[in-house]
Formats: C-alpha cells, structure tokens, sequence
C-alpha cells in the first residue's frame, strides 16, 4: 500500500511538472506572439494598401453661411467625421482663408453656426468634447434626417469658378501653411507643400519615429484637372489575437478646380497617412497637411 502511495505521490508530482512546464511555455508562446504584434504593429515600406473605403460615409449636416459652406460627414458607426469647408459667391472670388479651425471640435463648430433652439444631429454630438453638450443645452437629433441651413444667395462654385484656380506659391505658404517657417512636433506634424505637384503622400511621420494621432487638417490648391484625396489609418485588419496590419482607407473624395479645406477627427490615435494624386491625370495642386 505504501509503495502504491508513493508511487501515485511521483507521478502527481510529474503531472504537475508536465503542467507547470506547459503553462510556462504557453505564457512564452504568449509574449513572444504580443512582442511579434508589436514588431508588425509599426508601417514597413512595403506595406499592403487596402483601396477600398473601410466604411459608410454620411452626410449628416450641411450649413451655407457668409460665403462659407460646412458638410459634416459621418464615418462608420463611431465618432469618427470629416468637415468639409468650401467658399462660394465672393468668398471663392476673393479666395478667403478657411473660418474653421481643427482645434475644435464637430460639435463646437456646429453650435457657433446655428441658433440655440436647433438640435445637433446625433453623429456630430458624440464629438463633443468634456462637457460641451451638456453646457450647450441643446437637444439631440435622433431621427437621421439631415439638418441643413442653405443660403438662397448660394452659387454652385462649378458655374464661377474661373478655368484653373491658384493661389500662387507663396500666398499658399502665408496663407495655409500655419505660419512660416512651419515647424514640426512629436505631436504636431505639418507640411508645407507649396509647389504644384501631381502626386504626394504624407505621414504621421517625425524625427525618425511612426508617431500615432488622430487628427488630420488638410488644405489643397486644385489647380485644374482633378485631385484626389485619400485619408489612411494604420490598422490592424485581422481578429485578436491574430494580426494584418495594413493602411486601411478612411475616406476618399475627387476635388475639382478651386480651394477645398478637410478635416478629418477621430479618438483613435495610430499612424496616419495622407495621399493625394491625379486619377485623371490632368492638373496640378498645392497642398498642406497636419497631423496631431
């Protein structure tokens, strides 16, 4: 009986070494995945481009004011928006300097162009930042229709624009370069790309370093032809715990001739990228990108 206990006692005991043994292994097979992650989880140059559009994109809003126009669209199911401004009437004659500001948010902007007793559209509210929505006192909109406000003096820019629109090299740098000479942070990233270009790509990219952001400002000088603008995130396209990183699409739009301002916002911070070019091969641009 004694040497049948003993003999139980050993192999309890291996079974337990066996398991231990596996467990460690397994927590090693574990760290060694997340540190490859990790590894993967910074852009290579030969990474993959997926070319189609990640998710919807829907317009929620649209405000015609003082020359000014503003379309907010939604992107996916989050928080994520573009704001587009553009000029019409004598604002686009005159070629006036964007009115908005990526400082603030969707929601702030928004409320500074329509009367107290209007709601905020529920996309653009959850772009509020601290307590704005709650010291705004506005309501929220919840029925998806989408709220505009038109100017009855609105002139599609198509009919008056002029053939070719440019500002020149060095208005554009006075003027839609954040000051000169533009200067760079970790967590403030700005180009300047001032001549007339045909293709041009941009990253969240300084000091030899991938940095991760969320928001993008884009300025772009259509001179002619077509441009085509294309927002990118680095993302992670697989299921946990697999990884396949890759430059995933946000949102792409084709700008005519004329002076377009593109603010992209999201809470995610990754890499980002920013890639215009001529799908038609006609035209030049200028161009000033920022990521923070």
């Amino acid at each position: 009986m004694k040497t049948r206990f003993l003999k139980t006692l050993a192999i309890m005991i291996m079974l337990g070494i066996v398991l231990v043994a596996c467990e460690d292994r397994n927590e090693e097979l574990q760290e060694e995945q997340l540190l490859e992650q990790e590894i993967q989880d910074t852009p290579t140059e030969d990474a993959k481009y997926l070319n189609e559009v990640s998710g919807i994109s829907v317009e929620v809003a649209k405000i015609q004011k003082d020359g000014h126009q503003y379309q907010f669209i939604a992107l996916g199911e989050e928080d994520e928006m573009i704001v587009l401004e553009s000029l019409y009437g004598v604002s686009a004659k005159n070629q006036d300097e964007s009115l908005h500001s990526i400082n603030r948010s969707p929601f702030d902007l928004f409320v500074s162009l329509t009367a107290s007793a209007v709601a905020v559209p529920e996309r653009i509210a959850k772009t509020a930042e601290g307590s704005e929505l709650q010291l705004s006192g506005r309501a929220i909109e919840k029925s998806g229709a989408v709220v505009e406000f038109l100017d009855p003096n609105y002139v599609t820019p198509s009919i008056t624009a002029k053939a070719c629109t440019d500002v020149g090299s060095t208005n554009f740098r006075n003027w839609y370069c954040w000051g000169s000479p533009v200067v760079s942070t970790p967590s403030d990233i700005r180009f300047c790309d001032s001549g007339l270009w045909t293709s041009l790509t941009r990253s969240s990219y300084y000091g030899g370093d991938w940095k991760e952001l969320d928001d993008t400002q884009t300025y772009t000088n259509v001179v002619c032809g077509t441009t085509r603008l294309q927002f990118y995130a680095w993302e992670n396209t697989a299921s946990w715990p697999f990884s396949d990183w890759k430059w995933v699409l946000k949102y792409q739009v084709d700008l005519p001739n004329g002076i377009w301002y593109y603010y992209y916002y999201t809470s995610t911070n990754t890499e980002r990228q920013v890639k215009r070019t001529r799908p038609y091969n006609s035209g030049s641009f200028r161009a000033g990108t920022r990521f923070f």
